[in-house]
């Protein structure tokens, strides 16, 4: 998955290999030791970063965007491995004697699971649902829907859409607050806030902040590649996942978060040295390259195990849940994604590789 118009960045796939990571290893029973919500909170941020530097990049090219192939792109990159995880997840449902729920599906498919899982309209009568995992990809896309909107609206415009953008981001901030502070605890800790497309968006506008304040900005993105500021952004991380408060974890915890993403994110993605070595590496690349499918998977492969075989050693369940969910996961990068992005790149008629998710 390379993006189309830059050089390919090795370590941004394997930021993304990182953050599955944290995401599956939550889900493996250890989500009181593993801060899995960090990270979906990457991905967002990398899809942000990710979609506005293709668009700026389409932009410089061609002084557009063609708002009518992005959205075909984005049909071609994400449909596919979306529409055969809900079959499987299906016909799981089905083996396992639990009724197909498909309203449930229907959320899933068209991209509103976010707020069906946060009004609890998901069917865990038999089992967990192994479609709500699919509230974060409804909150990215609803961000494609708008996005390329406001791209080619305000791009024309200088500055204004960076203004836009970051104003967005203290907007929604502004939109947590207000929010939490009419909610008891209870409700506090629920899902309204967490998974809510008008909560969360701003976790992808920091990346998209990030792309549009660095771009042709060489004096800024070398202050950001700075160790020392590196180490500045890990410690405010550090400080939002040590921080309990409730009040705080549902309001000013995801702007810190972005803010402190924006101070790695130059170190760890476009850098020289241990750390983006890592992440570069080959292992966590591929894992980066199937981390879609493997997001999907991981949570059904969960779900089943966790109905089927409740009682068997922790350890036990988490070898098969890395070995099938990694299984299906390449299966589903090699049989459905891939064939999904050489029909997308046939259609664009170019011989550019495919972008990153």
């Amino acid at each position: 998955m390379r993006s189309t118009g830059h050089a390919y960045l090795p370590a941004l796939d394997g930021l993304r290999a990182a953050s599955i990571l944290l995401v599956m290893l939550s889900h493996a029973w250890l989500g009181e030791i593993i801060p899995g919500g960090l990270g979906v909170t990457v991905f967002f941020f990398i899809s942000g970063f990710i979609i506005t530097r293709l668009m700026l990049s389409e932009h410089a090219r061609d002084g557009g965007i063609d708002i009518q192939a992005f959205y075909v792109r984005r049909l071609f990159r994400l449909m596919p491995a979306l529409y055969v995880f809900v079959a499987v997840s299906a016909i799981s449902l089905w083996l396992s004697g639990a009724p197909v729920p498909w309203q449930d599906v229907a959320a899933a498919l068209f991209y509103f699971s976010n707020y069906w899982n946060i009004c609890d309209c998901f069917d865990s009568s038999v089992m967990a649902s192994p479609l709500s995992i699919t509230w974060s990809l409804a909150v990215e896309e609803h961000y494609y829907f708008v996005f390329p909107l406001l791209f080619a609206v305000l791009a024309p415009r200088g500055a204004w859409l960076t203004r836009v953008i970051v104003g967005a981001l203290f907007a929604v901030l502004a939109w947590r607050i207000w929010l939490a502070s009419g909610m008891d605890a209870q409700t506090l800790s629920g899902k309204r806030i967490y998974m809510g497309t008008d909560t969360r968006v701003d976790s992808i506008f920091y990346g998209a902040a990030f792309s549009l304040l660095t771009t042709d900005r060489p004096g800024l993105r070398a202050f950001l590649g700075r160790p020392a500021v590196f180490v500045a952004g890990i410690a405010l991380m550090l400080a939002t996942l040590l921080y309990r408060d409730p009040f705080f974890r549902e309001t000013l915890r995801f702007s810190l978060q972005g803010i402190a993403l924006a101070l790695m994110f130059q170190y760890l993605v476009f850098g020289q040295n241990l750390f983006s070595r890592i992440l570069a590496s080959r292992p966590l690349v591929h894992v980066g390259l199937i981390s879609y499918s493997l997001y999907l998977y991981h949570w059904l492969v969960f779900v089943l195990l966790d109905t089927w075989i409740p009682d068997w050693p922790l350890a036990l369940r988490i070898g098969l849940l890395v070995v099938l969910s990694f299984g299906a996961a390449h299966l589903s990068w090699r049989h459905v994604e891939r064939i999904g992005l050489a029909l997308r790149e046939r259609m664009r008629g170019r011989g550019h590789a495919p972008a990153p998710r």
